[in-house]
């Protein structure tokens, strides 16, 4: 029976995310969410790198030959621009679409003046 129970709740929930998806408001908070997780994932990772960094400085000064070798962009920064990039694309859609609405009510508002 409670297991019944369970399974009829989860069925209900998944009704109700299917509904909400419908929902542009919510599939860009949904997608603001998965985005923040992978975004602090990645954070978390790069201060795992960044914390190996001095052990990995004491390695070149210990072989002349490491010390040649072209290094790649800091982690963090890559990472940094990619969150930048997105906060950035994602305010443009969100401008944009403010501002469809704002000039479809000003649009509306015309024709009741003129109409």
């Amino acid at each position: 029976m409670p297991h019944e129970i369970v399974n009829s709740m989860r069925a209900l929930r998944e009704d109700m995310r299917q509904r909400l998806l419908q929902v542009p408001e919510y599939r860009a908070l949904v997608a603001l969410d998965r985005s923040i997780d992978e975004i602090s994932m990645i954070l978390q990772e790069s201060f795992a790198v960044a914390a190996q960094q001095p052990v990995a400085q004491e390695i070149q000064a210990i072989t002349p030959q490491a010390a040649h070798q072209e290094a790649a962009p800091p982690v963090a920064a890559r990472q940094n621009a990619i969150a930048s990039a997105f906060a950035e694309t994602l305010a443009a859609k969100i401008d944009q679409r403010n501002g469809a609405r704002a000039s479809g009510a000003i649009l509306s508002a015309h024709r009741a003046h003129v109409g």
